[in-house]
């Protein structure tokens, strides 16, 4: 099950749900306000995006699953995995899992969605050697969501502490070309789980899961390999 950004939508994963398609089967969706869905705002809080989660899970009659959050996904894997860690095989953060700058952010979107400032795509973060058609797939997906409702999930993220240890399998994501305050936050979360590790993906930035699909992917599926015949996507 992917999740997706805050902002962003389930074609973020693509790439990603191409890759593993051949041997697993993957699931993406959008948040409602976000992508394809309808209305204009955000759940407004990680609990309330888990408890969306966990009807969908429910409805789908998922028994177990293996989470793949990018950034604001992360977080709801998360507290997913600590609320029904039996429901969960394993978990994939990528993409600034751990949110910094958050406070700026806020600050920018309130002026763009009360007509103070411009809405500008943010070409930061990728790789050098990233192609421009990856800039403008993000771009597409970017524009399908209002700014007011990326500015619901930043505050939601904001406002997330997580509400209890996990104990399932987690893989952090980090990218070859993040700053190294990045991949050290990144490792300090591997680490402050029972089963935390770090995985580098070559060529890509913090958007790796767009930048280097095929790389996340064999990331996810060596998670699924070491959780044994129970494990499924």
């Amino acid at each position: 099950m992917c999740l997706h950004d805050a902002g962003a939508s389930g074609q973020r994963f693509d790439g990603l749900l191409d890759a593993l398609e051949p041997q697993h089967s993957p699931i993406a969706y959008d948040q409602p306000g976000h992508g394809r869905s309808d209305g204009l705002d955000s759940l407004g809080s990680i609990d309330a995006m888990v408890e969306h989660l966990k009807g969908l899970v429910d409805m789908w009659s998922l028994p177990t699953l293996v989470l793949v959050g990018e950034g604001m996904g992360a977080q709801i894997a998360q507290e997913f995995a600590s609320r029904w860690p039996a429901n969960v095989e394993g978990i994939v953060l990528i993409g600034g899992v751990v949110p910094s700058g958050l406070d700026e952010e806020i600050n920018r979107l309130e002026m763009i969605t009360t007509g103070k400032a411009r809405r500008e795509f943010d070409r930061s973060g990728y790789a050098p050697s990233t192609k421009r058609e990856i800039y403008q797939a993000a771009f597409a997906d970017w524009v399908k969501t209002d700014p007011r409702t990326t500015l619901g999930d930043r505050r939601a993220q904001r406002a997330w502490e997580l509400s209890s240890q996990m104990g399932v399998p987690t893989v952090v994501v980090v990218g070859e070309h993040q700053d190294d305050e990045s991949v050290s936050r990144a490792q300090s979360l591997a680490d402050s789980f029972t089963a935390g590790s770090v995985r580098r993906v070559e060529g890509a930035g913090v958007n790796g899961v767009i930048e280097q699909p095929e790389s996340v992917a064999q990331i996810v599926g060596d998670l699924i390999a070491a959780s044994g015949d129970r494990g499924q996507l």
